[in-house]
């Protein structure tokens, strides 16, 4: 085998598992979701109107959700409460969020909540449709308004 052929499989080769990688990476910013009607809807992370650094008109927690379904909640000390922390996952069809709590996480570890998020200019809100995580429940039954 030549030289040339052999670096030619190598670049081949390189440039598949390439192609391969980013498709992997580009298919794990997509959500998808069953319909009740049965149907499929897909939605980009990116997409989602949510995405970016918010803070809660309950506390000053900034919540910081990223096109990477990744999101991070830091709630200041108020009073006796210490400060604390949350980091998560986060899933969209469009519609309905899923937010999930990693299991490293102090609270509500490995616990999804789910809600319909509603931006109006820069104003968020979420919608509870079911969530067992009481302080996550707590945080987003308020506003929360876009950081600048």
């Amino acid at each position: 085998m030549s030289v040339r052929s052999s670096y030619g499989s190598h670049a081949s080769l390189v440039f598949s598992i390439a192609c391969t990688f980013s498709l992997a990476w580009l298919s794990a910013c997509a959500s998808t979701v069953d319909t009740a009607e049965g149907e499929t809807k897909s939605a980009t992370l990116a997409d989602a109107p949510f995405v970016g650094t918010w803070t809660s008109e309950l506390d000053g927690a900034t919540a910081i959700i990223e096109p990477t379904g990744i999101f991070s909640i830091d709630v200041p000390a108020r009073g006796e409460k210490p400060a604390r922390s949350a980091v998560g996952r986060w899933t969209y069809n469009g519609e309905m969020a899923v937010f999930t709590n990693l299991s490293n996480t102090a609270t509500c570890a490995d616990v999804p909540g789910s809600y319909k998020p509603e931006v109006v200019r820069d104003v968020l809100r979420f919608e509870l449709v079911r969530d067992e995580c009481a302080p996550r429940q707590e945080h987003m039954a308020w506003p929360w308004k876009r950081a600048k």
